[in-house]
């Protein structure tokens, strides 16, 4: 009998696919994770019912977070990444030798712990020496660090639970004052396309306006997430991440990567007209 699991997006939209097995399953303080292995992606990982993780599709979403700011900013030594517990994008962030430290703040040690069982390749970077793992609320975390990080990466879960107040303007706020003044913050931001999600996405462009001069919604395709496509915003006090000297960055770091490279970088600004008119 074939098994088929839908995560359903909205009331008329959903994705669906075929699991072979379910690996694991349990409820944490914070939510139920579960790993699947399914036809097409791989094992996966689901947080409340939610794919976070796929084997054969992390890397889209891991690079496009981290990279374009990577690269934006000229020399970025200490990093912060809120949630992220899987590793993905710290093992991202780590490819940058520029990089010294960075210490990755997940709220829900249990998802770090599952994710070791079952996605080794993405977890076995923190046993790199520059990595601090710390396991807390980001909220909390921030208000007692100021003027400290280049870089900070708000690698949450959908707004609800226990990632709601990692998209309140008071925690952008927290975000800004632990930046040093050239730093810059980068978050995911849902998708354009699910209409529940927008104002999501509009206020978080609001608030971050209000915050930092310079603030640029960009965009990447995503299979396995809602809708597809998937939006992030980057702020600054300082750097516009379209200009030659982020390209020939980009350039010299060669194919370190899956997806992304210089002309993406370019592409994945360029938004289109239902966005920009959203966004005003």
């Amino acid at each position: 009998m074939e098994l088929w699991f839908t995560e359903k997006h909205s009331p008329g939209r959903g994705l669906t696919y075929q699991v072979k097995q379910t690996l694991y399953q349990e409820r944490s303080q914070f939510q139920t994770i579960d790993i699947v292995e399914t036809e097409d992606f791989g094992l996966v990982m689901l947080l409340d019912g939610v794919i976070m993780v796929t084997e054969k599709d992390e890397f889209v979403y891991h690079e496009m977070l981290s990279q374009p700011p990577l690269f934006t900013h000229p020399a970025p030594r200490e990093v912060l990444i809120i949630g992220g517990g899987d590793c993905g994008t710290l093992k991202r962030v780590l490819i940058h030798k520029t990089v010294e430290h960075v210490t990755q703040v997940e709220i829900d040690e249990m998802v770090t712990r599952v994710a070791g069982m079952y996605f080794p390749l993405l977890t076995d970077c923190t046993k790199d020496p520059r990595v601090d793992l710390v396991f807390d609320d980001g909220t909390h975390y921030l208000r007692n660090n100021q003027d400290r990080f280049d870089l900070i990466l708000i690698d949450s879960t959908d707004p609800v639970g226990p990632a709601e107040g990692l998209f309140q303007r008071d925690f952008y706020a927290d975000c800004q004052r632990a930046l040093k003044e050239d730093g810059i913050l980068c978050i995911q931001s849902e998708s354009p396309y699910i209409d529940a999600l927008r104002e999501v996405i509009v206020q978080a462009n609001r608030d971050l306006r209000g915050l930092f001069p310079f603030v640029f919604p960009y965009l990447t395709p995503i299979q396995t997430y809602q809708a597809g496509l998937w939006m992030f915003q980057m702020a600054s006090n300082r750097y516009n991440p379209i200009n030659p000297e982020v390209g020939k960055r980009i350039d010299s770091m060669g194919s370190a990567f899956q997806f992304y490279n210089r002309a993406i970088h370019d592409a994945c600004f360029a938004m289109p007209e239902f966005i920009k008119r959203m966004l005003v």
